[in-house]
């Protein structure tokens, strides 16, 4: 009997914390397009879902087409200074999380990271070799 509860105690640990992990998307069920747009002096991002169930990123790693979000920090600008961090967009805090951006299957959206975000606009736009590198990591939707 005392051999039995500590069996009982692990598979009961497990099964809980295997049904509350994320199951992150693998490469192959997403696509991610950066186009650079000097006229208007930002980057357009779109990601489009190739996978069977809907996919999800958190609020706070997608830039929305209405600005950044509060603690973004999930890109870097490559330019011939060297790379640049994003500018401090501040701290986000949600109780029970911010909420999702959700990509149904076949889908995409849209997000704009502007110049701006990185620095000098202008500076930025004047330098041919700059390059954005985005990290997203979509996981499949709870629910």
């Amino acid at each position: 009997m005392n051999r039995g509860l500590p069996l009982l105690t692990l598979a009961v640990l497990s099964a809980c914390a295997s049904s509350s992990s994320i199951r992150w998307a693998p490469p192959t069920d997403f696509a991610l397009d950066i186009a650079d747009n000097p006229a208007q002096q930002h980057f357009d991002l779109t990601l489009t879902s190739k996978a069977t169930e809907p996919l999800c990123l958190s609020k706070e790693a997608w830039p929305a087409e209405a600005g950044l979000p509060l603690g973004f920090d999930g890109a870097t600008l490559n330019t011939s200074t060297g790379p640049q961090e994003l500018l401090p967009t501040g701290s986000a805090y949600c109780p029970g999380g911010c909420g999702e951006v959700r990509v149904e299957s076949g889908q995409s959206v849209r997000g704009v990271l502007p110049y701006a975000a990185f620095g000098d606009a202008a500076a930025i736009a004047a330098d041919s070799t700059r390059s954005l590198s985005f990290e997203i990591h979509p996981y499949i939707c709870s629910r």
